[in-house]
């Protein structure tokens, strides 16, 4: 095998996504990469076109790519331009707690008008 690169490629080992036009990110794992471009892993490579944003999740850069080759679960792609660093999370923050108020109203009448009917025994469905 001819080796084409200008420059090797190191390993990477990153969680990366590929934005597309239309559709979800695709997540997938950039095995190895250069200044020039990368090798990335995927589940499929059906549907992915041959140009994307690839966004790498821990550094946060951005480049746009063009496919150069394609196997079953592989994609070499060429980097088009230097990239931009996003604001990325490295993690997902596990949601606040939320208070949740319910309306405890009966047929439209107001919280003060209910003490009556609600101290004599009779629950209002919720």
């Amino acid at each position: 095998m001819i080796e084409r690169r200008k420059r090797p490629r190191v390993r990477a080992d990153s969680v990366a996504f590929i934005f597309t036009k239309t559709g979800n990110p695709v997540a997938c794992r950039m095995i190895d990469r250069s200044p020039d471009g990368a090798r990335l892993l995927v589940d499929s490579v059906f549907g992915i076109p041959d140009k994307f944003r690839l966004v790498v999740q821990k550094s946060g850069e951005s480049f746009s790519t063009q496919v150069v080759w394609r196997g079953p679960q592989e994609l070499g792609v060429a980097f088009g331009e230097t990239p931009d660093v996003l604001a990325v999370a490295s993690y997902v923050a596990a949601p606040e707690p939320i208070d949740i108020v319910l309306d405890r109203t009966i047929g439209g009448l107001p919280p003060d008008h209910q003490s009556d009917s609600l101290t004599s025994g009779v629950t209002p469905d919720l």
